[in-house]
């Protein structure tokens, strides 16, 4: 044990390193930020596609679906504007930098490496931006430039030349003159990096991230073993005590939102989504094996600690919270539940996957809160063969769990009685 707790410090100390690399900590806070602007998509694309032809003709007939329509472009169509816009803003708050000359700073630099296409709107030929680079495609892009833009932004305004205005100008105009040659600067570079991007045979930044980068990261996020090897450390970090999903969240973000908003898109447009592997599948089917162990410790225990455990722990169990069994049973530093901690999350992914794969349900396309509670996002998210595939993890995880659960069970009376014979004991001795 004093071996397990040593490589634990060490383990964390290394985690803790990575955690708070500027890179990683911009990209998850930035990801998370996302979900106000996702749900939007995903609740009118929700409304769009319920499986329900008097639904969906009355929609139709009266208007309604193209404005939901909106709802989804308006959003997933052109995330990779809020994505610069969040990496930039996390970016700067964590720099101590002007949140609002920063973001600028990220936008205007997006726009001027992302290609323009010339299209005819009535007899006029005009440049403008299509959602090619402006959706999902584009996402890579933005969170280079976003967070590239926004750490030149920085040094130039620590370092570079600035405009001193005399205290009696009001805040506000200050500010933006202070800013003045940070943003130029950050602009002119950018305006050089997309020069230099058209010399080469991609033509453009985003062509060439996409094909050197992206692809290549989409390629390995399409594996099922990558998602399992995921989901697996971040419950073998809980074991050492550290919040595993704050570990893979950058990870994860950066894997599997584009593929996530690429079927959000696709079901949007009338089609069927073409990724079965995406951020939203795990929010939603990484299984509810938290439930399931709090409603174990509710009702099987013999053990009065762990049965204390379940009273506290079933209600946040409904929710996907884990951290009063992960400290109450605990399940931090416990070689008997480690197997099934680790295992639960990548059993519930196969059997998503297995699922997808035959047929039986279609892939995730909305967005969800990862809180709320199995069935309920289950019939959301895939319909009743949604709420099917999560009573089946629920079942899987439960069989997982039993063998182990007894075991510590077993431990934790055995412990029970030795302190009540111990106290009994004091107790005699006391009265002797």
């Amino acid at each position: 044990m004093a071996n397990l707790k040593s490589f634990g410090t060490t383990l964390n100390k290394g985690v803790v390193k990575f955690s708070n690399n500027l890179v990683v900590k911009t990209v998850a806070a930035g990801m998370a930020r996302l979900l106000p602007v996702t749900m939007v998509g995903s609740v009118c694309t929700l409304l769009i596609s319920l499986p329900w032809d008097p639904y969906t003709e009355f929609i139709t007939n009266i208007g309604i679906s193209k404005f939901l329509q909106l709802g989804s472009t308006m959003t997933n169509d052109i995330i990779s504007i809020y994505v610069v816009v969040v990496m930039a803003f996390e970016m700067s708050r964590l720099l101590k930098k002007s949140q609002l000359d920063a973001v600028l700073t990220a936008v205007v630099s997006f726009f001027v490496v992302t290609p323009m296409t010339l299209a005819l709107i009535g007899e006029a030929e005009v440049s403008v931006f299509t959602t090619t680079y402006l959706g999902s495609r584009g996402m890579f892009v933005a969170m280079i430039v976003g967070m590239v833009a926004t750490y030149l932004f920085s040094i130039f305004t620590d370092h570079g030349p600035k405009v001193k205005m005399p205290a009696s100008v009001p805040p506000a105009i200050s500010g933006a003159f202070e800013s003045l040659f940070p943003v130029i600067f950050v602009s002119g570079i950018f305006i050089c990096v997309n020069a230099l991007f058209s010399f080469t045979s991609a033509g453009d930044m985003h062509t060439f991230i996409y094909s050197v980068l992206q692809a290549p990261l989409e390629g390995l996020g399409s594996s099922i073993w990558t998602m399992c090897l995921i989901v697996l450390l971040g419950e073998f970090f809980w074991f050492f005590g550290i919040h595993g999903s704050n570990v893979t969240g950058a990870v994860t973000s950066a894997l599997w939102m584009a593929p996530a908003i690429e079927n959000t898109q696709a079901v949007a447009n009338g089609m069927a989504a073409p990724n079965t592997l995406n951020y939203y599948a795990l929010n939603i089917y990484k299984g509810p094996r938290h439930l399931v162990l709090s409603a174990m410790l509710l009702i099987m225990p013999k053990s009065k600690q762990l049965k204390a455990v379940g009273k506290v722990a079933i209600v946040p169990g409904f929710f996907g919270i884990s951290e009063p069994m992960k400290f109450g049973i605990p399940m931090v530093l416990n070689p008997t539940i480690l197997i099934p901690m680790s295992l639960a999350p990548v059993i519930s992914v196969l059997i998503y996957f297995g699922a997808c794969q035959i047929g039986f349900l279609a892939p995730a396309a909305i967005n969800l809160p990862w809180s709320m509670p199995p069935i309920i996002s289950g019939l959301l998210a895939g319909g009743w063969q949604g709420a099917v595939i999560q009573l089946l993890q629920m079942v899987a995880i439960f069989v997982l769990y039993l063998p182990f659960f007894k075991m510590l069970d077993k431990q934790k009376c055995a412990q029970e009685a030795e302190q009540e014979r111990m106290l009994e004991e004091q107790a005699a001795a006391s009265a002797a």
